[in-house]
């Protein structure tokens, strides 16, 4: 028997799933003057994850390893300071910026970060453009009265 919900292999008779806490069907008893068969329910294609309340209602628990894609590996404090100190130079770090942002096969921490410091720029460049013409409203309202 199998959770409709999670697809975790249940023992005859049960009314909850032990994985998802999910209401079972009870399955009518298969009479011989039945002539077709019922198919076989499908066999889910990943192991169900089993949490710690499914643990404790006895059923068997499956262990679940974390494997790290490639390129996901955290940056050590060393690769950031020379991160940080590569986007000190002017006209480096915009090129790099856009270099880490946007290839493929570069460390995701390395990419996010890049990417975060794409829209600090954005946002700057907006508050600039704002401010400064803003700023130029008012000093040529200013000026206007003196000439």
């Amino acid at each position: 028997m199998f959770c409709e919900k999670c697809g975790a292999n249940l023992p005859a008779g049960t009314k909850f799933c032990g994985g998802c806490g999910a209401r079972t069907e009870a399955q009518p008893a298969v009479t011989q003057e039945q002539s077709t068969p019922s198919p076989a329910p499908p066999r889910p294609a990943v192991p169900p994850r089993t949490s710690p309340a499914a643990a404790s209602g006895g059923a068997p628990q499956t262990a679940l390893a974390y494997t790290p894609q490639p390129g996901a590996e955290p940056l050590s404090v060393g690769q950031y300071i020379v991160m940080l100190l590569l986007l000190c130079i002017p006209i480096l770090n915009i090129i790099l910026i856009f270099v880490w942002s946007f290839s493929s096969g570069r460390n995701l921490n390395k990419k996010n970060l890049a990417r975060a410091f794409l829209i600090f720029l954005a946002v700057g460049f907006v508050l600039v453009l704002v401010g400064g013409g803003a700023l130029m409203g008012v000093l040529e309202s200013i000026m206007d009265g003196y000439y």
